[in-house]
């Protein structure tokens, strides 16, 4: 569930140039542009249309919805990632989406808690509206609805996605990036695990290690009615470096060295560009 954030724009940026115009100001904040922007940028990587690979998202509390996930797939083409990697597995559905939109040879890792049923079984008595309203009882719920399902959306993969994905169970907080391999390795990582305070900052921190001066970090539940953390944290993150949103999703969208020089410069030019 999504709130008004009070600094979003009336009228979001509309094209790749302005956003680049944007980011030349050197200013930082949350800019909010139109999904138009990442479509735009798609269409530039190729003379042929642009495709993806998505399921139908599940539609119970927790997950990201169409939008967002074509958001998603939007910003792994343009990427190009080698490696990305996913704090909160969860049902598997944004997982799923990584591994069907990358490159055969893109390795996709992903950290959650793992069966954590017997600790969080006081979640299966909470009402909807608690879960609605109370950010640790419907994280708690999350956690439940995760240990009794599992990352049902990856059963179908094939052997070849299989190979080239990885799947941590543990508290991300206390993940080793160096002695996991990971640190300057990634190129893309989303951040949608925990959502309170100092979860967020850890795995923002551990991130930020993985991707090194090159990359991309999304976050999702930024302007969430629930989980206001996260919409601290990127606002304080926003008074040092630019942020990017797109209004009626809960994605928040940091761009970093090379990765942003290449996502700035496509579709800047040519007529759709103006």
């Amino acid at each position: 569930m999504q709130q008004q954030h009070p600094g979003t724009q009336s009228a979001p940026l509309e094209t790749p140039r302005l956003l680049a115009e944007r980011f030349e100001s050197g200013q930082p904040g949350i800019v909010y542009i139109k999904p138009k922007i990442l479509f735009l940028k798609t269409e530039a990587l190729s003379v042929a249309p642009s495709s993806m690979n998505i399921y139908l998202p599940p539609s119970g509390i927790g997950s990201i919805t169409l939008l967002e996930a074509s958001a998603l797939v939007a910003l792994t083409k343009i990427i190009e990632p080698k490696v990305i990697f996913e704090f909160g597995t969860f049902l598997g559905y944004s997982t799923a989406l990584f591994l069907k939109n990358s490159s055969p040879e893109c390795r996709v890792i992903s950290v959650d808690l793992g069966d954590v049923a017997e600790e969080v079984s006081g979640a299966a008595h909470y009402s909807e509206a608690e879960l609605r309203k109370d950010d640790r009882k419907n994280d708690d719920h999350l956690r439940l609805v995760q240990s009794k399902q599992g990352p049902y959306y990856l059963k179908g993969l094939t052997e070849i996605d299989q190979a080239r994905l990885t799947l941590i169970h543990q508290d991300s907080r206390s993940l080793n990036v160096k002695g996991n391999g990971l640190e300057d390795q990634v190129d893309l990582v989303f951040v949608d695990g925990g959502h309170d305070l100092e979860t967020i900052v850890s795995d923002s921190g551990l991130a930020k290690a993985m991707i090194g001066e090159d990359g991309v970090i999304v976050w999702h539940d930024f302007n969430s009615q629930i989980h206001g953390d996260v919409t601290r944290y990127i606002d304080g993150a926003s008074k040092q470096d630019l942020i990017l949103s797109i209004p009626n999703t809960m994605l928040a969208i940091g761009l970093y060295g090379k990765a942003r020089a290449r996502f700035l410069e496509l579709g800047c030019t040519g007529q759709d560009a103006a």
